[in-house]
This record gives C-alpha cells, structure tokens and sequence, in this order.
C-alpha cells in the first residue's frame, strides 16, 4: 500500500470524531510542507487486532515521520471556564459569522476564511449593532478577497466600543470547514510578556495549569504514561488543538487559541512531573502547524534517547 493510500486508510478510521481526523490530516500535511516524510501507519484504539498490546493502548494513531515510527494522541486545548454570557454571545457570533461567509470563503485563496475578533464588546449588544457589524465584516471579507489580501477598510471600521476584526485567508481542509472563527480576549487568570529581543516569553502558568493545563495533564499520566511503560524506545507525541470547530451540536467548540510560547511553558511545568513520558508535541491552530515541546525548533521526532 502506498503511503498516501495508507494515510488515508488510517484516517478513514476517524470519520466519527471529525475534529480527530482534520487534526491528523493536518499534521500529516504540515510535517509534509516542512519536506519531512510522514504518514499514518494505524491506530491502536481503532486497530486492535493489527497490535499485540494487551490490553489495547489508549492512542490515536501511530505515525512515521523521516523513517522514525511512535505514536501520537490528539487532545484539544480547552476554554477555561469562562462567563456564561460571555459564552453564549462567542456562540452567537461565530454562528451568525460562519453562516454569512461560507459561501465567500469558498473563492478565498486556499478556499478558507480566518476573522479574528474580541468577544467582550459583543456582550450586551443589540441586534441592530449586530448586524451592522456583521455587514462591515462581510464587506471587509468580500473585498479582501476580491484583492486576494487581506483587506482593512479603516473609513468603514466599527466605531464605539467594538473592536477591529481582522480578516485573512487561510487552507480550506473541505466545504464544510471553510470558516474559522477565533476571539481574542479569553482569560485563564494568566499574564505575559513578550522579552525585549522578541524571541522570548515569560508569563504566569500556575493558574492556567489548573485548568487549561488539566487535559494536557491528564493525557500524560492517565494514557500516554501507559503508552511508555509498553513502549519504551518508541517516540510519544502529542497533537494540541486550537482550532475553533463546530460540535455535534453545531455550536462552537469551548477551545483557547492560547500564543504557542505559552503552550511550550505550560508544556514543560507539566512534564517535569511526568519525566521521559512525552517526547515531542505540536499545536494545529488557525495560523497553522508549530512545534511546542522538544526541540522546537524541528518539527520532527527522534527516538529518547
């Protein structure tokens, strides 16, 4: 079987849990368009009878990057408990906004549309100041991908108290994913900086660990811990999830598009209680594929060594 038709038998696995499958299909990508080899070669959980663990180990798929095979786990990153009103208006307008640029999106370069947009200032708001900035989001939308850039049309910008959407283009994975909706102003109690030389961020964890880091924790010691303990040579990764997807109940998914050095801090608190379990993680975020744990500034794997 080639390697295409083996990736794509893999994720073909994956159909009922959609946000999985567009997860991996990405990584699978990424790793490609970094000119590294990489492909599916099966999944433990979905595969039983192709492994001989028993009993069956709790990960999504084992993969192959540059010759070196290890298995990875997907996890989201969650929302941290946040204001039920705030939530409610972030469904709100994700729906409405997905729903008016669909169509749109499908003549965007790469076939996808990305806006980037507070939430807070939404709460409260009339319908009238809605829809008036649903329309300036849709014109700004709509020129930008007449131009094939992304477009600011600052004499027609909400004024008052909202805030200046931004709106680019981004790789369509299929037509019912061509819209990605993210809100910048989520909190977890946590605070950073960025260093003066730029390269560098300091920021507070502790908070943030007892909640956004709580799945990322409990992955590690709950199934990729027993992944290692049959697996010792083998590398272990872990594939976070930022994207914002819509859930079975076509309501935006609760996920935190959280800065990648952040998630690489968060990360590293986190192994230090868990040692020799975790050898490489990557984010999949609306901007794309990034390493955040290991060497991160590689985007493959090497066996522990």
């Amino acid at each position: 079987m080639s390697t295409d038709n083996m990736t794509e038998s893999v994720l073909r696995l994956m159909i009922d849990k959609p946000r999985e499958l567009t997860a991996f299909a990405s990584l699978i990508a990424g790793l490609r368009h970094q000119g590294l080899s990489a492909e599916l070669t099966g999944s433990p959980e979905r595969q039983e009878s192709l492994y001989s663990y028993a009993p069956t180990i709790p990960v999504d798929a084992e993969i192959e990057i540059n010759g070196v095979a290890g298995f990875v786990d997907h996890t989201v990153v969650p929302a941290p408990q946040e204001n039920p009103l705030r939530v409610a208006t972030q469904d709100t307008v994700a729906h409405d906004l997905i729903n008016l640029l669909r169509d749109l999106a499908a003549e965007a370069p790469g076939g996808g549309i990305w806006v980037s947009i507070d939430a807070g200032p939404w709460m409260g708001a009339s319908k009238k100041e809605r829809d008036r900035l649903y329309r300036r989001v849709v014109d700004m939308a709509t020129k930008a991908v007449e131009r094939g850039k992304p477009f600011v049309d600052l004499r027609k910008l909400p004024q008052g108290p909202f805030p200046l959407p931004a709106i680019g283009f981004c790789e369509a994975l299929d037509s019912d994913h061509r819209v990605t909706i993210g809100f910048n102003d989520l909190t977890a109690g946590w605070s950073g900086r960025v260093s003066p030389d730029g390269r560098g961020w300091s920021c507070t964890v502790g908070e943030m660990r007892n909640s956004v880091g709580r799945a990322m924790e409990s992955k590690l010691k709950k199934q990729l811990a027993r992944v290692r303990a049959v697996e010792p040579e083998k590398p272990i990764g872990l594939l976070l999830d930022s994207r914002p997807m819509h859930g079975k109940k076509g309501k935006p998914e609760p996920v935190f598009d959280l800065p990648p050095l952040v998630l690489s801090q968060l990360l590293s608190a986190i192994t230090e209680d868990w040692p020799g379990v975790l050898t490489k993680a990557w984010l999949i975020s609306p901007h794309g594929l990034i390493p955040v744990y290991g060497d991160t500034q590689k985007f493959d794997w090497e066996l522990p060594g």
